[in-house]
């Protein structure tokens, strides 16, 4: 795996982008870092808020998809919210961790090319997706869901969503 710095201008978060050897090739952290940057920075995200990507494939997403959600099969992408739930203590002068979301390469690429879209793209997709549910942002109702993908969009633009592809988290 390889986790490497963010580009100059994005560290005013602490976003740490690990990806699976297997996936170097293909996928690209810098770009990936930039992106969450400007989707933190449009949230209005305070300043050192920190979050940790791992890009892998479906053996790691079934086996935390299994854990986490008793459903045993891959899926794109997990959130795991660190502000979900009963809060961890922590030091009050520490920055806020927002959490982590694990994303199967292996299932972004079927997904993609059901969608007419590129990994690349998909990935950047669900990415947004995980962060904004690392923000609170969820799709539980029809008017959540509405309000969410307008959020996809204005970071994507509506092209993410030309196929009507949808999320099973």
């Amino acid at each position: 795996m390889t986790s490497p710095e963010p580009p100059d201008g994005d560290e005013r978060w602490d976003v740490a982008v690990a990806v699976s050897d297997a996936f170097l090739d293909e996928v690209d952290a810098d770009r990936i870092s930039a992106l969450l940057a400007r989707v933190l920075e449009g949230e209005d995200v305070e300043d050192g808020a920190g979050l940790s990507i791992e890009i892998a494939d479906d053996e790691l997403l079934t086996e935390l998809n299994r854990e986490h959600r008793g459903v045993d099969g891959p899926t794109d992408v997990l959130s795991f919210a660190a502000e979900e739930g009963e809060a961890f203590p922590g030091a009050p002068d520490q920055p806020r961790y927002l959490g982590d979301i694990a994303v199967s390469v292996e299932t972004v690429r079927r997904n993609a090319a059901e969608a007419g879209l590129t990994t690349s793209a998909e990935i950047d997709h669900v990415l947004v997706h995980g962060v904004l549910h690392l923000l609170g942002w969820d799709h539980e109702t029809d008017e959540d869901e509405a309000l969410m993908r307008a959020r996809e969009e204005a970071y994507l633009g509506p092209a993410i969503h030309a196929s009507g592809a949808r999320h099973d988290d």
